[in-house]
């Protein structure tokens, strides 16, 4: 699933980021009218511009990096906030977030239903961007049934949620069970009991939970999995990052657990939660071992708000029911018989932010230019230099939560940072010190950062400096 894309995959996705491919996705909507020469030409010139930089090869590594950094607000603050919480939320490029503000504003004009169904110039341009999203994620644009599994969605959480709440086949003759990793996200995890648990304080179904010590070996995070899914399993869910702990389930793992499943040929469902995984590591759907893939777009992807991605196995479609009955941003609706047999039938929403779908697509144009710069790589050598960091200025000053093996991490730094008698924790600490005011996540026991591609090295060093001058403090 996380193996390297096929690199004639990555030639075709690469003329994405090519002029023509930018035309494409904006010449029906300024052919219509709908933009204007000059709102167009303001659009591309920033899309353009955006492009130019992520495919610079002149730039020393950290050289770029810190470019790279000017194309996000913050960066320009005098009393800058530093975001270093990627797995939370984080900042779009700035060129990304004017283009699409234009764009929104030209949308305002015209809100005719010609434009935004059937085969209206909007619905091209977001079929434009579906296309984009699926050649990002290792798969065919030119397969119907590949670009019909990905499913443009509001969030992770609504994504999980289609999951836990559509399945509808469940037995009503034998007990089953769901197998889910203690570390999940609760959407992927307490949403499972609170579903079991509708109007029926017993469950409607066993819930299994599998935990295990983070040093165990990948042999024996298999077993932990493996011995619980057996011919009563539906479902196996789990996150293929902690947005805890920051573990990072190792690939071996990921491909036992399908193989038991495949072996076995148990009808359970696999399901991986990827929203670290999105815009931290390259996703490869061409060999996914799971049956669905989430991941919301507003954290790791450097995406618009209310967007997610959502993969589905064409042949696992029909066990599910929608979450919402609506209608398409087509517009349409019909029986049962007329729902799609694809992912698209969870995109059966209502009314869109079509503005945020489309920069979707332009946010794609840049990780597929970033690939010559090696964001993936950078995003691990941050959170390296970030653990390195803090246990050379003070060895053994800080227990870690997410593990020193960089084989069982990626991108999700958490150390353990008890309040003590100080009277702030870290966390509101570090964030309102004027010399420091970063943006992490944490709680009176623990600390978080998320170090991404728009940090440099210097913002890492002077989070570093902060915790330790927290830790300093009189208690």
């Amino acid at each position: 699933m996380f193996e390297p894309i096929d690199p004639k995959i990555r030639e075709k996705a690469a003329m994405a980021i090519d002029e023509a491919a930018v035309h494409r996705l904006f010449d029906p909507i300024a052919n219509a009218k709908i933009l204007s020469p000059a709102e167009c030409d303001k659009i591309c010139t920033n899309i353009y511009a955006l492009l130019k930089l992520t495919r610079n090869t002149e730039l020393s590594d950290e050289d770029f990096w810190t470019e790279f950094q000017q194309r996000f607000g913050f960066a320009s603050e005098v009393d800058k906030i530093i975001p270093i919480n990627a797995a939370n939320l984080c900042p779009e490029p700035t060129e990304l977030l004017d283009s699409a503000n234009t764009l929104r504003l030209a949308y305002n004009n015209n809100v005719a239903q010609q434009v935004r169904m059937a085969e209206g110039e909007r619905v091209q341009q977001l079929e434009q961007a579906r296309e984009l999203l699926v050649e990002g994620v290792g798969l065919d644009s030119t397969n119907p049934d590949d670009v019909q599994s990905v499913a443009m969605v509001r969030n992770a959480s609504e994504a999980n949620n289609a999951i836990g709440c559509g399945f509808r086949n469940w037995s009503s003759s034998e007990r089953e069970n769901v197998v889910l990793w203690s570390e999940n996200h609760p959407t992927n995890l307490e949403a499972w009991r609170l579903r079991a648990e509708w109007n029926n304080p017993e469950g409607l179904f066993d819930i299994i939970i599998v935990d295990f010590d983070p040093n165990a070996s990948d042999a024996e995070i298999q077993q932990a999995f493996t011995d619980n899914i057996n011919e009563q399993t539906r479902f196996c869910a789990y996150s293929k990052t902690s947005n805890g702990s920051g573990f990072r389930i190792p690939d071996t793992v990921t491909q036992g657990i399908w193989n038991h499943v495949q072996t076995n040929s148990y009808d359970c469902h696999i399901h991986i939660d990827g929203t670290m995984v999105w815009g931290a590591e390259s996703v490869n759907l061409s060999t996914p071992y799971c049956h669905s893939f989430i991941s919301s777009a507003h954290k790791w992807f450097l995406g618009p708000k209310e967007t997610g991605l959502f993969w589905m196995s064409k042949d696992k479609v029909q066990n599910f029911m929608p979450s919402i009955f609506a209608y398409d941003y087509k517009i349409t609706i019909g029986d049962w018989q007329d729902m799609p047999d694809t992912a698209l039938r969870f995109e059966l929403l209502g009314q869109r932010d079509d503005v945020n779908l489309i920069t979707l697509a332009t946010t794609q144009m840049m990780w597929t230019s970033l690939q010559i710069n090696n964001p993936y790589d950078r995003v691990a050598e941050l959170a390296t230099y970030l653990i390195d960091g803090l246990e050379a200025r003070n060895p053994g000053r800080w227990t870690f939560v997410t593990p020193l093996n960089p084989a069982r991490r990626w991108g999700v730094v958490r150390i353990e940072a008890p309040i003590g008698n100080r009277g702030i924790n870290l966390y509101d600490w570090i964030y309102e010190a004027s010399e420091y005011r970063i943006a992490g996540s944490g709680d009176d026991a623990t600390f978080r950062l998320c170090p991404h591609i728009y940090n440099t090295k210097a913002d890492i060093d002077l989070a570093i400096e902060g915790m330790n001058a927290w830790y300093d403090l009189p208690q």
